[in-house]
């Protein structure tokens, strides 16, 4: 079977030849991903027509038409913030925005308000989902803290047959890729991995229904994540070592930096969710009971050398190797256990060649080995998944990148959502949730997530927060994933935490909190305004003439 690009390059070529054809025997599937450089025109028609849909028949093998995605190319205290040290200080004044994303520079301005929401509100994006398949809207927004960010995310669905011939099923794909050591990896995670992953669904659809178990679909999506990893590490160094030339080192960057995944799979056919993770990028599902109780669970459980199941996985994996984890490390360097990329924690020569045997002006980029590097690899891609069924008591799910994670609790998060709803209207016409907790009280929430011990709780500004203030949240945005990162840095709603954090420009920021990744979904049925589209929502989304 050929790889995926080629097969995808194949699609691409015979498009139009694929169209023509009506034999509905044949397996048909539709691809849409919404793309991050959409035209002004198409913001202001509020729609994503008809004529954005990708076609492609070929025979039992799932093949997308896709187009790149991407978004680039120790506690802290308030008050260590607050009196900011070390020869850097802070000044006030009406500052350009964009110089101060300046690092080199021994002085941050602190914004203002203007500049502030400026950049709260620059990286959102809000949409409708009026297809009747169980999501109803989903919101996402970043805040960067390295330059470039180095997070990615991506959001796509698939259309693919059913039992019967004549309907069709959702499948929506929503991921987040929290990289390390540059952009390269999470954008090549944004732009390849549901292509992979669909690839391998396409060999189980092609043989039939009866072979569309949940298990069979976990092993999918673990080869696709596995499959990817492999051409990413070992393909591209491979071709680098065979010929190292500037291109080949291009290609090979993504095996040189790190990321952990998160991608979740929405089956709208039978209302199941599963959640795939590498890394420390989590995942939380919030109910609501007939009673009015709601609970958060995490559907995925964080993949570091703090978990002490990881931890007793490698070292049965490096017996007699006292220290492949140390200090709750990699080979007491790399915090995520499990991650695409990271070559030093993967090879130490391929077909006989390592990096050490590259021209001085291509081996400056890549790093050394860690010390005990000894028998590799010691990191993996391999996925944990996990499946859920998504009832009528299921309300969201929230994405994130660790960086939210450190600073809010999975409590905190879901009851900052509930309360966003009590404010705001998930659609047209869709009421809105009744008061869950008093004025400036979050509601209270039950986590009933399992492993709770391997999740790193949130540890960063949690001193700061007084529950006897008179708000314990900032209420001001109609993206609900923004106001998940302006929550996140206020601290407990110190709407002046939030203004000298976001001030403090990359990469210094670094320093106090990491990228800010955010995606929410959010779940139910509806009977009216279904045609089948993706809606851009105006009032939650950046215009796009402002992101130019």
């Amino acid at each position: 079977m050929p790889p995926p690009s080629l097969l995808q390059s194949r699609a691409a070529r015979t498009l139009s030849r694929c169209l023509s054809k009506k034999d509905l025997s044949k397996m048909l599937f539709l691809s849409q991903r919404r793309q991050l450089s959409t035209s002004n025109q198409k913001r202001k028609s509020g729609l994503l027509r008809s004529n954005e849909w990708k076609y492609a028949v070929i025979g039992g093998a799932l093949v997308l038409g896709y187009s790149y995605l991407t978004n680039y190319v120790s506690s802290d205290t308030i008050n260590g913030i607050k009196h900011y040290s070390s020869g850097d200080g802070f000044k006030t004044g009406k500052s350009d925005p964009s110089s101060n994303t300046n690092s080199n520079t021994n002085t941050i301005s602190l914004l203002n308000d203007r500049q502030v929401e400026s950049i709260l509100h620059k990286s959102e994006e809000s949409y409708f989902v009026n297809r009747g398949k169980g999501i109803l809207r989903y919101d996402v927004s970043q805040l960067p803290s390295n330059a470039p960010i180095e997070d990615n995310r991506v959001e796509q669905i698939i259309t693919v047959p059913t039992e019967s011939s004549e309907s069709l099923e959702d499948l929506y794909f929503f991921g987040i890729f929290d990289g390390h050591g540059g952009p390269y990896t999470s954008a090549k995670l944004s732009q390849d991995l549901v292509p992979y992953v669909a690839h391998q669904l396409g060999q189980i659809y092609g043989k039939g229904v009866g072979f569309l178990t949940s298990e069979s679909i976990d092993e999918a999506i673990m080869r696709g994540f596995l499959q990817l990893d492999n051409d990413i590490v070992y393909g591209s160094l491979g071709k680098l070592f065979e010929e190292p030339t500037k291109e080949n080192l291009i290609e090979s960057l993504p095996a040189v930096s790190g990321a952990c995944s998160l991608l979740s799979m929405y089956d709208s056919n039978n209302c199941t969710l599963k959640v795939a993770v590498t890394g420390d990028s989590r995942a939380i599902l919030v109910k609501q009971s007939d009673d009015g109780a709601w609970t958060v669970k995490s559907l995925s459980t964080d993949q570091t050398g703090d978990n002490v199941q990881e931890v007793e996985r490698i070292q049965k994996e490096h017996p007699d190797e006292p220290n492949c984890v140390r200090q709750g490390r990699i080979l007491g360097s790399l915090q995520p256990s499990r991650a695409f990329g990271d070559y030093r924690y993967k090879v130490k020569e391929i077909n006989g060649k390592t990096v050490y045997d590259l021209p001085d002006h291509l081996k400056i980029y890549f790093r050394r080995e860690p010390k005990d590097f000894l028998t590799p690899p010691y990191v993996t891609a391999k996925p944990e998944i996990t499946t859920t069924n998504v009832d009528p008591k299921t309300k969201f799910m929230v994405l994130g990148s660790d960086g939210l994670f450190e600073l809010l609790s999975n409590d905190e998060i879901a009851g900052l959502v509930v309360k966003w709803m009590e404010s705001h209207p998930i659609k047209k016409n869709f009421k809105m949730l009744k008061e869950q907790s008093p004025q400036g009280k979050l509601p209270k929430l039950e986590d009933i997530s399992p492993d709770k011990e391997a999740q790193r709780p949130a540890f960063r500004y949690q001193s700061s927060k007084k529950p006897d203030s008179k708000s314990e949240y900032l209420m001001q945005d109609e993206n609900v994933a923004t106001h998940l990162i302006r929550n996140a840095l206020s601290g407990g709603g110190n709407k002046e935490y939030v203004s000298t954090l976001v001030s403090i420009p990359p990469t210094k920021s670094r320093r106090y909190r990491d990228d800010l990744t955010v995606t929410v979904v959010f779940f139910g049925e509806e009977t009216e305004g279904i045609d089948g589209k993706l809606e851009l929502n105006h009032k939650a989304t950046k215009p796009e003439e402002s992101k130019l």
